[in-house]
C-alpha cells in the first residue's frame, strides 16, 4: 500500500489577481523585456551606421541647389506631448480597474483610444518628415525601420485598448478583464516611455551628433 501524499488545498484561490499574482503579468514584462531588447539593437545598429558617415543625414540634393535634410521636428515633437498625455487616463483607468469603476474605465479607455489613434495620425506625418525613403540609402533604412516597429507597438497596444473598450461596454466586467486593463496599461506606459529615447536618437543626433 502506497504511503499518503501531502496535498496542498487551493480551491479557495482565487482565479485571478493582479500584478505578480498573474501569470499573464510576468507574460507582458518578458514580451516587453524582448521588445525592449529589440529597439537597443535598433540604436546600436543607429549609431554603428552614424560613424560610417562624415555627414548625417547624408546630403540630399535637389537640382540645382542642396535642401536641408534633417527631418523636421514638428509631428514628432506633437506625438511626444500626445503620448504622454494619453498615459493619464490609462492611469485612471488602471486605478478604476482595480477597484472595480466600470463607468471611470469606460471614459479613460475612450479616451485613450483618441490619443491612440491621434498618435498614429502623427506617425503617417513623421514618414513623410524624414525626407528619404525607406530605400534610399542606410540612414533612411534604419529610421524608417524605428518609426515603423514603433508604430507597430502602437497599433498594437491600441487595438488591444479597443477590444477591452468594447468588452466593457457591452460585456460583464469581471476579474479576468479588470486584470487585462491593468497589463495593458503596463504595455502602454511602456509605448509612450520608449519613444523618448527613440525620439531623441532620430530627430536630435542628427542636428547634435
Amino acid at each position: 500500500m502506497s504511503a499518503p501524499r501531502n496535498v496542498i488545498d487551493v480551491s479557495d484561490m482565487p482565479h485571478h489577481t493582479f500584478d505578480v499574482g498573474e501569470p499573464v503579468w510576468w507574460g507582458n514584462w518578458g514580451l516587453l523585456a524582448i521588445e525592449t531588447t529589440m529597439f537597443g539593437i535598433l540604436v546600436a545598429t543607429y549609431f554603428y551606421l552614424r560613424q560610417n558617415y562624415q555627414l548625417w543625414p547624408p546630403p540630399l540634393t535637389s537640382s540645382p541647389q542642396p535642401f536641408d535634410s534633417l527631418p523636421d521636428l514638428t509631428a514628432a515633437t506633437a506625438n511626444v506631448f500626445v503620448l504622454l498625455l494619453s498615459c493619464v487616463p490609462m492611469i485612471l483607468a488602471d486605478r478604476a480597474a482595480r477597484r472595480g469603476d466600470r463607468r471611470t474605465v469606460q471614459i479613460a479607455l475612450v479616451l485613450c483610444l483618441a490619443f491612440g489613434v491621434a498618435a498614429m495620425v502623427l506617425r503617417g506625418y513623421e514618414f513623410r518628415a524624414v525626407k528619404f525613403r525607406w530605400d534610399a540609402n542606410a540612414y533612411g533604412s534604419i529610421v524608417w525601420f524605428t518609426l515603423g516597429m514603433h508604430a507597430a507597438h502602437l497599433l498594437t497596444v491600441t487595438l488591444e485598448a479597443f477590444l477591452l473598450t468594447l468588452w466593457v461596454f457591452l460585456r460583464k466586467f469581471d476579474m479576468k478583464h479588470r486584470v487585462d486593463i491593468t497589463v495593458v496599461a503596463v504595455y502602454w506606459y511602456w509605448v509612450a516611455a520608449v519613444w523618448l529615447p527613440l525620439y531623441a536618437m532620430l530627430y536630435f543626433v542628427p542636428r547634435f551628433g
